[in-house]
């Protein structure tokens, strides 16, 4: 393993484990074993920065690097249609009758306010499946993660120094369904790549730790 601020090789007597400490002899920083075990044993050798999934993509420029997949996923050919019919039914009938008649029902209309909320949620699950994308921007100085669609969604910003391991974990759910994402953790911790697919996923993970140690600080 490599010292993650200097990268010198760390050597077997500047590692101890009993107290999950490593100490670099040549700039005197101290780190976490279990934190460099997950960052630096997690590294595929065999990963080709250059062998993009399908669906995948990395573009280099003069002053940042993109890392993205798209959320494309088959599941949307049945959300969809089930979103045209859950709409349909439950909303039309609870509020077209209300328009079609010209009377206002407020019990009928407060009832029909979680359908809205579910429609909302669930459309825009959908429509991640067909439009949706994540996208890193990376610099000399830390990056954006972007999860959206086009030019909405939620962005997400970071610092080198606030990151220090990069693994997946699962997203724990009150009602189960609990999904996989990718996660970066040090001062900040932050999460994405739920809508990813595993090959996408696995790929976006790697070459985040492949440009961490390129850009990352030295």
């Amino acid at each position: 393993m490599n010292c993650p601020k200097c990268k010198s090789q760390l050597r077997k007597e500047d590692i101890n484990v009993s107290t999950d400490l490593a100490m670099c002899a040549n700039c005197g920083h101290i780190a976490k074993l279990s934190e460099l075990v997950i960052t630096q044993l997690g590294e595929d050798p065999d990963f080709d920065i250059h062998n993009t999934p399908k669906g995948t993509w990395v573009k280099e420029s003069a002053d940042n690097v993109k890392i993205g997949a798209t959320t494309r996923s088959p599941f949307a050919f049945f959300i969809i249609p089930f979103m045209i019919v859950w709409s349909g039914f439950s909303i039309g009938g609870l509020y077209g009758s209300q328009i079609y008649s010209g009377k206002f029902d407020l019990a009928q209309s407060l009832f029909g306010i979680p359908f809205i909320l579910g429609s909302i949620l669930f459309w825009g699950l959908g429509l991640m499946m067909v439009f949706g994308k994540n996208e890193i921007t990376l610099t000399k100085t830390g990056g954006t993660i972007f999860t959206g669609m086009g030019a909405f969604g939620i962005r997400k910003r970071f610092n080198w120094t606030d990151i220090q391991t990069v693994r997946e974990s699962l997203s724990y759910a009150r009602r189960g369904g609990n999904q996989v994402q990718i996660t970066l953790e040090g001062s900040k911790r932050i999460t994405f790549g739920m809508f990813l697919n595993s090959a996408r996923r696995y790929f976006v993970m790697q070459a985040f730790r492949y440009y961490q140690n390129k850009l990352g600080p030295n």
